[in-house]
């Protein structure tokens, strides 16, 4: 009954803060709402929500501040391919979206945009600032509570600040930041300091979080409430930054140390709630158009409709349940990331990849009369199309949620899994990273035959990362990449400059040190906030 009591404190005063935020600059100090901040328990249920770090809409979230965190990244990737053909003849997605595939501004800049990832992000800052403001100016319970708090506070406001700097920053410790946002005053802007000192800021609140947490006994990984961070999640995401950074040693020990934790994966292919169930079938027509040459079968896990981000906290590989809904169901994915799959063996490619949304999403599904029938059969694919559909173009990421596809932007046991094994890789110790991927993958592949196919280098260890950290991280990694590694990564790919034109297509290429792997701030923002847009993007 008292976990029910905050829950309802918390989830009244979420809704009066959040939706109350026009602007994340203009909060009052000292109140969420019109609610004044009194006692500890309403500190408690402010870092104890369960929607705190979602990006999703989700039954028991009333307020519409969350969307897609991820959905810009992932267009700017090298997982992503929309061939001129397919944009054109299969009208294979908005002209919104093409715009955002040839590195355009028109979608970016605009406030639906905005609030994807820069208005929650900066409002639940607010929310740890106001809890940290206020834990000695409350009634108390316990210090055991108090300190559970202060640890989740900061965990939280680190979490989120480092969204940004990814999101918006280039990796160079000297490249314009995002700052460091620790107050609630109205009107108080952070300045934009560097990411050097954004991150150094970060790992201070990581540590100052370990801290508490361990003063407040929460060394434990808590799987009923994985919301709420404790020591093991704190490593984990530190684990997380330290890869991104380059830090591999520190990246090697916090990994390490969340994996004595935690370290439980999910071997989904045989899980009933997992179970995958044909939805739909599309018939490819043979030269004739009056005949199926092949069917393919759309398969989904239905188990999982209509739950939405409800079904995360369930996910046992999870140590934080961060989700965000995934707009991009439709965007197929690339012939680099198709081939990198053993698409007959690897249960992720099977299970997450078979939806055929990109093809659900296209004008060439038509009814066709076939011979023999008199009434059209739906879902058909001319034989005229089939010529310039490539196999690729078929297939996107599709996880969790079969009303909409889910990024899982929470740390995962596999992704720690995945940093250990990197790491020992590039300490040049490949026997025990191929140790750590066959572990892995021995959980992923439809046989342990296949699994074991690996060895243990970097390149096979970061193939191995992009296969199960799916197409939304690429982005990301490839920025870290070429950071902290020089590994010299392009995205190159064919557009057109008149999206009504097969014939203009020219050839984008942004290469490691372009300006715009830092995405652009939403204008309006940057605006009142003093801030110079990034470079690239005027």
């Amino acid at each position: 009954m008292k976990n029910k009591i905050f829950l309802i404190i918390s989830l009244g005063l979420v809704i009066m803060v959040l939706g109350s935020c026009g602007d994340y600059l203009d909060e009052t100090p000292n109140k969420s709402g019109s609610a004044y901040i009194y006692h500890m328990d309403q500190l408690y249920g402010l870092t104890g929500s369960p929607d705190l770090y979602l990006f999703a809409n989700a039954n028991y979230v009333y307020f519409n501040i969350t969307n897609g965190y991820m959905d810009e990244a992932i267009m700017f990737s090298d997982a992503v391919e929309y061939t001129p053909e397919f944009f054109v003849k299969g009208n294979g997605c908005s002209a919104d979206k093409y715009d955002m595939y040839c590195y355009g501004t028109n979608q970016l800049d605009n406030q639906y945009m905005m609030s994807c990832t820069w208005t929650p992000s900066w409002e639940r800052i607010y929310r740890f600032n106001t809890v940290l403001e206020n834990l000695d100016n409350v009634i108390q319970t316990t210090e055991s509570i108090r300190k559970q708090v202060e640890g989740e506070a900061r965990f939280g406001r680190a979490y989120y600040h480092f969204i940004l700097l990814t999101q918006y920053c280039l990796w160079q410790e000297e490249a314009p930041g995002i700052g460091y946002r620790e107050g609630t005053g109205a009107g108080e802007i952070p300045a934009r300091q560097t990411v050097g000192y954004t991150l150094g800021r970060i790992y201070e609140d990581l540590q100052l979080a370990e801290d508490a947490l361990r003063e407040a006994g929460r060394t434990s990984f808590d799987f009923e409430h994985n919301y709420r961070p404790t020591v093991p999640t704190v490593q984990a995401f530190r684990a997380r930054v330290d890869l991104y950074r380059g830090n591999y040693e520190s990246a090697l020990q916090n990994a390490s140390d969340a994996l004595s934790a935690h370290n439980v994966l999910v071997d989904f292919k045989n899980d009933p709630q997992y179970a995958l169930t044909p939805t739909s079938e599309i018939y490819l027509l043979d030269e004739t158009d009056s005949h199926v040459a092949t069917t393919l079968t759309a398969r989904m896990l239905m188990m999982l409709v209509s739950r939405e981000a409800e079904m995360i906290p369930e996910y046992k590989e999870l140590y934080l349940p961060s989700i965000s809904h995934y707009d991009n169901s439709g965007s197929p994915v690339s012939e680099f990331f198709y081939n990198l799959f053993d698409r007959d063996n690897d249960a992720r490619w099977i299970y997450f990849y078979n939806a055929y949304m990109p093809l659900q999403s296209t004008s060439l599904l038509q009814p066709v009369v076939l011979a023999g029938e008199t009434t059209p059969t739906p879902n058909c694919v001319k034989w005229s199309d089939q010529q310039w559909l490539k196999p690729a173009n078929c297939h996107s990421y599709f996880r969790f949620s079969c009303n909409r596809g889910g990024n899982l932007l929470g740390m995962t046991t596999a992704e720690m899994y995945l940093i250990k094994a990197e790491c020992l890789a590039r300490g040049g110790d490949t026997g025990s990273a191929a140790d750590i991927l066959k572990t892995l993958r021995r959980t992923r592949f439809m046989n342990n035959v296949a699994a074991e196919n690996i060895g243990g280098s970097v390149q096979e260890v970061l193939d191995e990362r992009t296969r199960e950290m799916g197409a939304f991280w690429r982005f990301y990694d490839i920025k870290r990449l070429n950071g902290a590694e020089n590994a010299g990564i392009y995205i190159r790919r064919d557009i057109l400059t008149d999206p009504s034109d097969l014939n203009s297509v020219t050839r984008l290429e942004i290469a490691p040190e372009d300006p715009r792997w830092a995405l652009p701030f939403y204008s309006l923002e940057a605006e009142k906030m003093g801030w110079q847009q990034n470079e690239g993007w005027y």
